[in-house]
């Protein structure tokens, strides 16, 4: 006996998981860098576009399919584009759609878990400066994810493993507990928090005043427009980006969702309802908090560093930086990584769903069952994120599952929507029970527009794909607690490039990790030298101590103090650091097989499915 089709219990529940589901931490964090690095507030010109030619097609096109599939009892893609494409291609195509939100999940629910451990770090205080001591926050970062040579503030990586498990439990626990008493509930709760932290952190912001600068010198940063940008191609490939990343397409979670409204649900409706309340997050809260706050605490000088200093590093290195100079750093630090938090929660519970409803739907399991197995798979699956993060194994699942995939997915739904399924039908599908009608040109942009965009949106990304990964360079300074002040270097020029290039080829040619470790001696006028070192004989080769200390001045490498809040000055040091050439090869192809054993796997499981189905039709002599 299986278990009752589950249903939405309310339409503001429906809603508000939809918007928790495309709510995430792009919103706060990647819109502001994106729009920073993109021509600022000319970056709104692609932004829109992007939103009207494919963003808001494909989420009234996934409504669609996700209903139309939930009427007639499936709520994942394989069922779903069964049912549309009456060919045995149909369903194996649909796997797309439970490989790519596994493997999502398996490195999505580490940022999730970041967000956990930093709201505790707030709480505690764990990373707020004390006199004479100095937390430098890119290395508690890094040492935190095993990212580092050092371990002055994390001697391993299980404080991040330990709130892992805590973050999965959690996900794993409302899935299990369905749709209406799990995720819907979790909406009603996480997406009413998320707003309310919003506007206690922008009106925190706007009322700090001018320290190194203002907040509207950050809002002017962002929203001042750059026209010339809007020539370069990469900016419009940037904007796109941003709208698949903030709306959840490509997924098979919206599908999902809409596959338990009811019938007469008006599903035009409910998607832009669902899009508009998460662009409002994005372009509102997302561009209020933490630009303005670096513009406050740093200067206007500095934002545009900060910006291009990517998503995480805004998030975990940034804003803790700056949150430690509020008044009230234990509240407001918490407040913010909880924000974060609740909106990586809500997105990673909405991406999972799909496989737990394949579990119910196809496979006949109890969702208790289902959660278990689901459970298992995640966190067996993150432990290569976890152990072997420093090699890229995260980078590698975050750009073939939330990158690549996406874009193939979307072109695989609008061809079959618009061309196979037909988009009469499909339309006529989507207005079933609507009250708000969607223009009629959209029909054209569906079927002509929508995949020429997307083609050109797969092109550019994929030209960025490396299939031999080149190795990588990790060094610290050892016992960097002990120092107050800050290291310093200036950004590498060709030079630099050349010798670490020399390092590259010889971490090829051993096929393993090279190391060294070297006492610096740092003076007050900026001169160095390296008074002892000692490297695998590999790495001597092309890496020895002149060369050593040849790299760290061409870097300009320093120590600097700032006494009572005056410039910074250098000052000597005896330091010793920790090198590493990282052989990431091994490492990206384990990462590749394990993205195609889950396809392997889910697409194995629709085959046995599907035949035993059709072996049970026979059988009971039904047509």
């Amino acid at each position: 006996m299986t278990e009752q089709k589950e249903r939405w219990g309310t339409r503001i529940g429906l809603i508000l998981a939809a918007a928790g589901n495309a709510i995430g931490i792009g919103n706060l964090l990647r819109f502001p860098a994106q729009a920073g690095q993109n021509g600022g507030g000319a970056f709104m010109i692609p932004y829109v576009v992007s939103l009207l030619l494919f963003g808001l097609p494909l989420m009234w096109i996934a409504w669609t399919i996700g209903r139309y599939g939930g009427r007639l009892g499936h709520s994942s893609l394989p069922g779903m584009f069964d049912k549309m494409w009456n060919r045995p291609i149909g369903k194996y195509l649909g796997v797309l759609g439970l490989g790519l939100p596994m493997v999502f999940c398996l490195y999505y629910t580490y940022i999730e878990a970041w967000c956990l451990a930093y709201a505790y770090f707030s709480s505690t205080g764990q990373y707020i400066s004390t006199p004479g001591s100095s937390v430098d926050l890119a290395v508690f970062y890094n040492e935190f994810l095993g990212n580092a040579t050092s371990h002055s503030y994390f001697p391993s990586v299980y404080t991040a493993l330990f709130f892992l498990i805590i973050t999965i439990l959690l996900n794993v626990w409302v899935l299990a507990r369905g749709i209406v008493k799990g995720i819907e509930l979790l909406a009603k709760i996480a997406i009413p928090l998320l707003v309310l932290f919003c506007i206690i952190l922008v009106v925190r912001v706007l009322t700090l005043g001018t320290i190194e600068g203002s907040a509207w010198d950050g809002l002017a940063f962002l929203w001042t427009p750059d026209f010339s940008a809007l020539a370069n191609p990469n900016v419009w490939i940037a904007a796109a980006g941003q709208i698949f990343f903030t709306l959840s397409i490509g997924f098979g979670s919206l599908e999902c969702y809409a596959s338990y409204v009811r019938e007469k649900e008006d599903i035009a409706l409910a998607a832009t309802t669902t899009a508009a309340t998460n662009e409002f997050v994005e372009v509102i809260f997302g561009s209020m908090i933490a630009i303005p706050a670096a513009a406050i605490f740093f200067g206007s000088s500095q934002v545009q560093s900060i910006a291009q200093s990517g998503t995480f590093a805004i998030g975990m290195i940034s804003m803790p930086e700056i949150l430690r100079s509020f008044p009230g750093i234990q509240f407001f630090g918490t407040i913010w990584f909880l924000l974060l938090f609740f909106a990586a929660f809500t997105s990673s519970v909405a991406v999972c769903q799909p496989v737990m409803a394949f579990l119910q739907d196809e496979a006949k399991l109890k969702r208790g069952v289902a959660a278990a197995i689901v459970g298992l798979i995640w966190v067996l699956g993150t432990i290569p994120v976890i152990f072997f993060f420093k090699y890229g194994v995260f980078d590698e699942f975050d750009f073939w599952a939330g990158t690549i995939g996406l874009v193939v997915l979307a072109i695989v739904e609008v061809i079959l929507f618009s061309w196979i399924f037909g988009l009469n039908k499909g339309w006529e599908e989507l207005h079933v029970g609507a009250l708000m009608r969607v223009p009629n040109f959209f029909k054209f942009i569906m079927k002509y527009v929508t995949p020429f965009a997307l083609l050109a949106i797969f092109i550019g990304w994929a030209s960025q794909a490396r299939l031999t990964p080149n190795p990588r360079i990790l060094w610290n300074v050892a016992d960097r607690s002990n120092y107050s002040g800050k290291f310093q270097m200036d950004p590498p020029n060709d030079e630099v490039h050349q010798i670490q290039q020399s390092i590259y080829d010889e971490v090829n040619s051993a096929n393993r990790d090279l190391t060294a470790w070297a006492e610096v001696n740092l003076q007050s006028d900026g001169n160095l030298q390296v008074t002892s070192y000692s490297a695998d004989p590999h790495l001597e080769k092309v890496f020895d101590k002149s060369r050593f200390e040849r790299w760290l001045k061409l870097q300009n490498f320093r120590y600097e103090v700032r006494e009572n809040n005056g410039p910074p000055r250098m000052q000597a040091a005896q330091i010793t650091i920790g090198l590493e050439a990282l052989d990431r090869s091994p490492y990206i192809w384990l990462a590749r097989i394990i993205i195609i054993g889950f396809f392997v796997v889910f697409f194995s499981m629709v085959a046995v499915i599907w035949k035993s189905r059709a072996n049970g039709i026979k059988q009971g002599g039904v047509a």
